[in-house]
């Protein structure tokens, strides 16, 4: 017999830790003595060296520096950077060229290359505002929803499916994805976009939209599969997803390490965590209807006109499989033992526990199932064929089927009591500590001068507890210094390459110190008193000086900031993953710009889908969406499975979705080659590009060249680039077309460095 004592290793967090969790507590009380003689958990005390601690401090706005060099200064921003290069001998670069600063904008703003015909457009305007002009019309471009609700989506870590063994669909989630570019291109202030995510149920009820905003708490993995999984673990893990993702995202603290213990650096206790863990206590995830009657009516009309077609076929599948069906049930059959025979025979009213307990495992095992049903036909080739066709033809049947009404992915609080929340000590669920209520960590609110939240907070409503709309106003509130910092510091780093604190999900003690504090409060205070809208903020970072720099170091001193701290110069970055993809689509001139929907399932490498799903598999796992113009949407619109990655987007470092990433990894790697070179996708945009080229420059080489690089490269060849290309053509193997010369050049643009990198 198994010592008491021994620990059990209980698979708390999937894919983030396994917690050895003691199954004994102090005292040698048992797990339910434990929880009967647990009580309130009393009140933290914190240290003034905690409570100092700069992230937790109410944001101030301070005066922008003077200095030296104000000729150059376009905006505040630019008098706290100056103001750091100045004071260490630094100057500033020159400002960058025109079509670079348009690349560096478009990309920034959309994430889509100029067109050759804006970039002549911006060039020909002369106007001394026609920069900020080109600013305001692609801040309103509805593809600056699209480009930024990418970022927020790393952060949210979303997904169309589950993950886990079985990563199930999400036949909803992409509301939620189209809920957020709507928002951004509404340019809905944060705060209200904060709230609504955390409790947008609460906060208005009966608004679809509102309930799909709550989808955030959704986005990450979740696991379905029954059998061994404990319910209560499971129900934790649910909630570890959600406190850690809400910590993280609005507050950039590392919440989650404190799940366990006691967060080892930071002033997080494991009550805290608790606590906040408490505000979604009474929170159930569900999937709710909100489409109409009439949208449903239809739905069930159409579903049964398409069973009608199929039934037909399914009868003659049935009376196909049906001798085999005997067949292995008497063989079967067979294998039953007497005493096993006799069990069966008993009236069920008449059985045991212990007998009912036998024959559920035994009817298990004379189940057939489908994979015999298949082996067994397969040894006969002529029904096997019949069969495969009937399966194929059934499918191609369902294939037509409307997609379920509207559903919002969401999560809500059905009654208005929620249940205890308890510390569990080394994140053991049978291990129950102090109980604990709602509220936000204890160090923030001892650090602030104001009360921003009290028990009174609460108001409890006839259907919901009210607590996670109180955490939606706290979390709001300008008093709160973090939110505020958090998102101004993500939409610099976004825009920068690096964060002023470049650990952008950990303001905690271990996370970097901010390299220019006075700018980040700066900027904080002009977003809150802005009314939390971020396309002014947009507007400010990419009209100051300090953005419009060149990537060449050009500086005094430029070699004595090697990383580029003080922002000396603009930082040369890569296309990201989706960019690239994205990028090669609007050169070829492929790109369908079709908004929103349900995620599109564009074709994956032969290797790919066999690597994962098998031929024995019932159904195409991977139905490509037959519309080949939805396979050039925009990458966004791809459908983003948890188990399967598309190889260019993986290779370009697209994040993993188990994680929230708040800063893409930018990696160098052979892989990323072979894709741009031989990978499938970038021949058949090489192929395409070279037809536009054709179609819109005519039969003249030099116009095509000239075409060629403005639709790759946004400028014109130089004279030595004209040069090199006609020989590139010149250059052709034997019997190798015209058209194969142009794809091979347009291969060659589309792997350039200057194609795939952001001056």
């Amino acid at each position: 017999m198994r010592s008491p004592r021994r620990p059990r290793i209980l698979h708390l967090a999937p894919a983030l830790i396994l917690v050895i969790a003691a199954s004994r507590t102090t005292a040698g009380e048992t797990p339910d003595q434990a929880h009967a003689n647990a009580s309130e958990a009393p009140p933290e005390r914190f240290t003034d060296e905690q409570k100092s601690h700069w992230a937790y401090q109410p944001i101030v706005k301070p005066e922008p520096p003077p200095v030296r060099l104000a000729r150059w200064v376009r905006n505040p921003i630019d008098r706290f950077i100056l103001a750091e290069l100045e004071a260490a001998d630094l100057t500033p670069s020159a400002e960058a060229d025109r079509v670079a600063l348009m690349r560096r904008l478009t990309y920034d703003l959309t994430g889509l290359p100029p067109r050759p015909e804006e970039v002549s457009e911006f060039l020909a305007d002369r106007r001394p505002d026609a920069y900020e002009r080109l600013v305001d019309r692609l801040l309103e471009s509805p593809h600056y929803g699209e480009r930024w609700a990418q970022h927020w989506l790393d952060l949210a870590h979303y997904a169309d499916s589950n993950g886990f063994e079985l990563d199930a669909e999400r036949p909803d989630a992409w509301r939620y994805r189209d809920w957020v570019v709507r928002a951004l291109n509404a340019d809905m202030p944060y705060d209200r976009f904060v709230a609504d995510q955390v409790a947008g149920d609460e906060r208005r009820p009966g608004d679809s939209e509102a309930l799909i905003a709550t989808g955030f708490l959704r986005c990450g993995p979740r696991e379905l599969v029954g059998g061994n999984v404990i319910p209560e673990v499971k129900r934790q893990n649910e909630l570890t997803e959600i406190t850690g993702t809400v910590g993280s995202v609005f507050l950039g603290l590392t919440v989650a390490c404190a799940r366990c213990h006691d967060h080892k650096f930071d002033a997080i206790p494991a009550t805290d965590y608790y606590r906040l863990q408490s505000f979604f206590a009474g929170s159930d995830l569900v999937e709710l209807p909100i489409a109409s009657k009439a949208e449903i009516v239809a739905y069930e009309a159409a579903l049964k006109a398409i069973e009608a077609k199929a039934a037909p076929l399914r009868a003659r599948m049935a009376e196909l499989e049906k001798p085999y069906r005997k067949s292995i049930a008497e063989s079967k059959n067979a294998m039953l033992t007497p005493a096993e025979r006799g069990l069966m025979a008993i009236p069920a009213e008449k059985r045991t526990p212990e007998q009912k307990t036998i024959l559920e495992g035994l009817q298990s095992s004379l189940r057939i199932t489908w994979e015999e049903v298949a082996a067994a036909v397969a040894a006969n080739p002529a029904d096997h064929a019949r069969r495969e066709s009937l399966k194929r033809a059934i499918y191609e049947i369902e294939r037509t089927k409307p997609r379920p009404p509207a559903h919002a992915m969401s999560i809500v609080d059905p009654k208005p009591t929620a249940p205890e929340t308890h510390v569990f000590r080394r994140g053991d669920y049978r291990n129950r500590g102090p109980k604990v209520g709602p509220r936000p960590p204890g160090i923030i609110l001892a650090s602030q001068k104001k009360t921003v939240f009290t028990p009174d907070s609460i108001r409890p409503g006839k259907a919901t507890t009210g607590r996670r709309s109180a955490l939606a106003a706290w979390l709001a509130s300008p008093d709160n210094p973090l939110p505020a910092r958090v998102i101004a510091n993500r939409v610099w780093q976004y825009h920068m390459t690096r964060g002023i604190v470049p650990t952008s999900s950990d303001f905690g003690v271990r996370g970097e110190p901010p390299s220019h504090p006075e700018l980040l409060d700066w900027l904080a205070s002009e977003l809150v008193a802005g009314g939390w809208r971020l396309k002014p903020l947009h507007r400010l970072i990419v009209s100051s000086a300090t953005y419009r720099q060149s990537s060449r170091p050009g500086g005094k001193g430029a070699g004595a900031d090697p990383d580029n701290t003080l922002y000396g110069r603009m930082n040369r970055r890569r296309l990201d993953a989706e960019g690239v993809r994205d990028a090669m689509l609007a050169a070829s001139g492929e790109l369908n710009p079709r908004m929103g929907g349900p995620g599109v399932l564009a074709p994956i490498e032969k290797e790919v889908k066999d690597l994962i799903f098998t031929e024995s598999e019932e159904v195409d796992l991977w139905p490509v969406d037959r519309d080949t113009r939805e396979h050039a949407r925009r990458s966004l619109y791809l459908f983003r499975k948890r188990n399967v990655r598309y190889p260019l987007l993986e290779s370009f470092d697209s994040p993993d979705a188990q994680f929230p990433c708040p800063r893409r990894e930018n990696s160098t790697h052979a892989l990323q080659a072979l894709n741009l070179l031989n990978g499938e996708f970038a021949m058949n945009r090489a192929t395409a590009l070279a037809a536009r080229v054709f179609r819109e420059a005519g039969p003249g080489e030099h116009a095509r060249i000239d075409r060629i690089y403005r639709l790759a490269l946004c400028r014109p060849p130089t004279a030595a680039e004209e040069v090199r290309a006609a020989a590139f053509l010149d250059d052709a193997t034997d019997g190798e077309s015209v058209e194969a010369r142009w794809a091979r050049l347009a291969l060659a643009m589309l792997n350039c460095n200057e194609f795939l990198y952001v001056p």
